[in-house]
């Protein structure tokens, strides 16, 4: 997990509100963003992992 998040700008999907689509917007990585996408790493990690440990 080291080092995953070097970077300090991520991208987001957002909805553009003139044309009703979505689009990719640069947004800083704040420690909320960063905090939330680590908790979000690891239940992917886990999931991951127990499907993995069924499989076998």
């Amino acid at each position: 997990m080291v080092g995953a998040f070097w970077g300090t700008r991520v991208m987001e999907i957002v909805k553009k509100h003139d044309s009703g689509g979505l689009v990719w917007k640069r947004i800083k990585l704040t420690t909320t963003r960063k905090a939330n996408a680590k908790k979000r790493l690891l239940r992917v990690w886990q999931y991951n992992f127990e499907l993995y440990a069924i499989v076998r």
